[in-house]
């Protein structure tokens, strides 16, 4: 009870003006919340970069915190209270004002996309849409790390000392993070490598989709069927991936079987009719397209069509695929040619009694012929 007499202490005058001090700096937060983003709102018009903007943005709240800090700890410090709290206060005190700078620090890494624009824009620099959220959440985690290792070294609690205390456990640390170590190693080769950015369509083992994001351990991929698929970074990056988007066109292949019975004249203006409807189709590049009489089987004339198309729009792909299945369909129909039919196969089966004979009755027919062909001999001498 010794260590709260100080409390006796205080005066009317002293807690009228400490309140008085708390309520100034509320009341010059709330002018702050205000007015300052209109104040900056004009001051920064008639700047073209919007990296100031962001900054301020960032920083708004944080003021404001600050000012509430700074409005408690003056308004205690004032009173008559022992040394040994003041100290406490003041680290208080300073563990917010770096807590606020360090969130204002970690709101301001989110608008880190707007620094790239600008240096984009400046030096004529392009950035993958996947680097951009990934720096964003590095810089979050080195502010957040640094915050803390402040605020601690602030109270005496020196990190260096935390850091060699943590090395008797050192090896079982590691062999736990040691998946962690290779999701970030995985993000950091997928980041570097750039197969894929965000918004692009990949195929990579049994998944397809659209990649959404991509952080420290994983990425997210949301699939045809709107699934969410949320895949390693290390396995992602050591499975091989296809970039669908990256497409500058999109292959159409047909296997046309027709009769066999067809005569050779209209399998051969058949040929010529879908070469004719390719050539006039500007969907269609001139390079690859290829249609030939590709084989003769026993029931069926092959035709192979294989082409490529302007689109890589998977829907758009299906449309144009749809359409020349429909005109080729209208070729075969006007050349009066007909589609191969699958053909029966009638195999006979000779009942087993026929053709079985005992042993006994092989010798028997053996013994009469020979006799039959010594009377022929006698009958000729």
């Amino acid at each position: 009870m010794n260590q709260f007499d100080w409390l006796t202490k205080i005066t009317w005058t002293d807690g009228i003006i400490a309140l008085c001090i708390l309520v100034l700096f509320i009341f010059a937060r709330f002018l702050f919340s205000k007015y300052f983003p209109k104040l900056v709102a004009k001051l920064t018009k008639f700047s073209k970069s919007q990296i100031d903007d962001a900054l301020i943005t960032a920083f708004r709240r944080p003021i404001g915190f600050i000012l509430i800090a700074t409005g408690f700890y003056l308004a205690l410090t004032y009173l008559p209270i022992p040394s040994h709290w003041k100290h406490v206060i003041t680290l208080f005190y300073q563990s917010a004002a770096t807590f606020s700078i360090g969130w204002g620090f970690y709101l301001f890494s989110d608008t880190i996309g707007v620094f790239f624009s600008h240096m984009g824009a400046r030096y004529d620099l392009q950035f993958n849409n996947i680097i951009i959220p990934f720096l964003s959440k590095l810089a979050k985690f080195i502010v957040a790390i640094l915050t803390i290792v402040l605020i601690l070294d602030q109270w005496n609690y020196h990190v260096t000392g935390l850091i060699t205390g943590l090395g008797i456990g050192g090896l079982a640390i590691a062999m736990a993070a040691k998946d962690t170590l290779s999701n970030l190693f995985g993000g950091f080769v997928i980041i570097t490598d750039a197969p894929f950015t965000i918004g692009e369509l990949i195929h990579t083992g049994t998944i397809e989709g659209i990649v959404e994001d991509i952080n420290f351990r994983s990425t997210r991929i949301r699939t045809t069927d709107q699934a969410l698929v949320t895949v390693p970074n290390s396995t992602l990056a050591n499975q091989p991936i296809t970039n669908l988007s990256r497409m500058k066109k999109r292959r159409i292949s047909f296997s046309v079987s027709i009769s066999l019975e067809t005569p050779r004249a209209l399998v051969n203006q058949c040929v010529t009719q879908i070469r004719k409807l390719l050539s006039e189709d500007r969907e269609v590049y001139d390079e690859g397209k290829m249609v030939y009489l590709d084989e003769i089987t026993s029931s069926s004339i092959n035709l192979l069509v294989q082409f490529y198309v302007r689109t890589t729009d998977f829907e758009e792909w299906l449309k144009l695929k749809e359409k020349f299945n429909f005109a080729l369909l209208a070729i075969l129909d006007d050349e009066g040619i007909e589609l191969a039919t699958a053909r029966s196969q009638m195999i006979f089966e000779v009942p087993q009694q026929s053709i079985s004979t005992s042993p006994s009755d092989h010798e028997k027919t053996r013994s009469d012929k020979t006799t039959e062909n010594q009377n022929q001999i006698r009958s000729v001498e």
